[in-house]
């Protein structure tokens, strides 16, 4: 009877073991089926999101080309109104396709200012003698300047110049008042250049042209005065 005993207990014990043995099996084969769909959908997430990534900096690449066009297809207007500004009837045609490249970076801006100086001036000198209104003239070419990204003030002195170039100096003026009323307008407008919030390069180089300028009016001045060398 005991060997029967022993026997049952053994082939029960054998049973229960094989039952946990298959029980544990199917668990960890679950587990495993759990883990292998779970990386699938970790990697399906990041497929996704690489996706996605590549897309937005796909999309901000054609943004940043569709505003550098933009942005030169605007300096480009700029400088053509520039290059026209003779066939202008005053500055306002320059200074809308200036305000409206407002983007394009500011030493830019400026340097197509000390480029063009020569011509505004002349431009202002020519459209005074056809008699274009000064106020007109001088109100365009301050919008032009400052958007140019250069102060006002230039463009007051433009009008001075150019309105000296159509108003030649009486010859009967004294020697020494020319040379003080020069003197003094130097020293005014190198104050003003010196105090303008302008980049350095901008502002050595309009200081530079305008101590050119004075010497230049200054031999002039002596060449043509009775004592100078015809």
């Amino acid at each position: 009877m005991e060997p029967i005993i022993v026997l049952s207990a053994l082939t029960g014990g054998a049973f229960w073991l094989g039952n946990r043995l298959y029980q544990a099996g199917r668990s960890a084969h679950a587990r495993r089926a759990f883990q292998q769909e779970a990386d699938a959908s970790t990697l399906e997430r990041e497929q996704r999101e690489q996706i996605r990534r590549q897309r937005q900096v796909r999309d901000q690449r054609q943004r940043q080309r569709e505003q550098r066009n933009d942005l030169n297809k605007k300096y480009r207007a700029l400088q053509v109104a520039l290059l026209q500004i003779s066939q202008a009837p005053d500055f306002q045609r320059a200074a809308s396709r200036a305000e409206a490249a407002q983007a394009v970076p500011l030493t830019s801006r400026q340097r197509q200012y000390r480029r063009f100086r020569p011509q505004l001036v002349r431009h202002f000198s020519k459209r005074l003698r056809a008699g274009t209104d000064p106020q007109t003239l001088l109100d365009s070419l301050t919008a032009l300047v400052e958007a140019l990204g250069v102060a006002s003030f230039e463009a007051s002195y433009i009008q001075q110049e150019a309105t000296r170039q159509g108003q030649p100096q009486p010859p009967t003026e004294n020697f020494s008042v020319t040379l003080e009323r020069m003197q003094q307008e130097h020293a005014e407008r190198t104050a003003a250049l010196s105090q303008a919030t302008l980049d350095p390069e901008t502002k050595q180089q309009l200081l530079e042209a305008q101590n050119q300028k004075l010497v230049e009016s200054l031999m002039e001045m002596t060449l043509s005065s009775p004592g100078g060398t015809a």
